[in-house]
Parts: C-alpha cells; sequence; structure tokens
C-alpha cells in the first residue's frame, strides 16, 4: 500500500508525538548535525560504489528526514508552507541573478 508523502510525514510526527515526549530539540538537532555529517562523509567516500552507496545514502537522508519530522513536531511548523517558502524566495534570487536589471 502506497502512502502520499504528507501522510508518511504526519506518521512520522506521530511516531514522534508518542516515542519522544521528553527529548529536548537541542539533542535532536545535535543528532541530525551528526546525520548530515555522515552524509557528508559518504558522499566524499570513493571506496564504496554503485547500488551499495546508493542504498546506504538514501538510508542516510532517511534518517535525515526523519529528524526533521521531530522539529516540525515539536515546532508545531508546517512544512508545506514553509517549503514553498523557501523554494520562492530562492526562485526569485536565482532569477534576479540570472537576469539583472
Amino acid at each position: 500500500m502506497e502512502v502520499h508523502f504528507e501522510d508518511l510525514w504526519e506518521k512520522c510526527e506521530n511516531f514522534y508525538k508518542e516515542s519522544a515526549k521528553d527529548i529536548d530539540s537541542q539533542s535532536v538537532i545535535d543528532g541530525l548535525i551528526l546525520k548530515v555529517n555522515l552524509y557528508k562523509t559518504l558522499d566524499a567516500q570513493k571506496e564504496i560504489l554503485g547500488e551499495e552507496m546508493q542504498k546506504v545514502k538514501s538510508r542516510t537522508l532517511g534518517e535525515i528526514l526523519l529528524t526533521i519530522t521531530y522539529l516540525s513536531f515539536k515546532d508545531n511548523i508546517d512544512v508545506y508552507e514553509s517549503l514553498e517558502t523557501a523554494l520562492q524566495y530562492r526562485t526569485i534570487n536565482f532569477l534576479n541573478k540570472k537576469h539583472p536589471m
């Protein structure tokens, strides 16, 4: 059964609602930094190639996204709106650089 992305995001937030009531945001952010640094290390890794690296990176990115769902749950952030706004600002900046007045 396929789950829509927004439903999956809510499932992840609900996971934290039930399992992580006493976790503080700072420790979650520290964990997020560790996971991003792991991804960075994997990206620089040249010994693991192809499908194996793809699986490792995919799993690591999944952990990063799951961690971010905790922050969206904890701070009650509408991630759709946040992502849309960020894209709008980036698009404006990109277009201003591409087509200066």
